[in-house]
């Protein structure tokens, strides 16, 4: 996962453990959903030069791939807007008509823009 339980009720600012089944369903879906806009989901890691010279994700005392700072952002901010609007009725989505970022609200998308792979139409 990009970001912790932890990290999360806190953001959320949550309190007690009313939310944590929505909050520990909906955060490996945000997180895919990020992986999956960023089009490549090495970018959403600090990378490292392993000893054949190849760049490989940086892992943690734990043996897990490192998460960029803005990917875990965008993760937050991404959770966040989907806990004020549940139900879908007033997300901050970006407009269809930008061509981009349809898929997580405006805010997420704009940590990930330089992040996002570039593909060609």
């Amino acid at each position: 996962m990009l970001v912790s339980m932890e990290m999360a009720r806190n953001h959320l600012r949550v309190d007690g453990s009313d939310d944590d089944e929505w909050i520990g369903a909906m955060l490996p879906a945000v997180s895919n959903a990020v992986l999956l806009w960023l089009k490549d989901p090495a970018r959403a890691y600090v990378m490292a030069e392993d000893s054949n010279g190849d760049q490989v994700p940086e892992v943690d005392s734990s043996g897990d791939p490192v998460p960029l700072p803005a990917v875990q952002a965008a993760v937050l901010i991404e959770l966040a807007s989907q806990y004020r609007f549940r139900d879908g009725q007033g997300a901050d989505r970006m407009p269809d008509a930008s061509g981009h970022g349809y898929v997580l609200c405006a805010g997420a998308t704009a940590m990930l823009t330089a992040l996002r792979k570039p593909t060609v139409a």
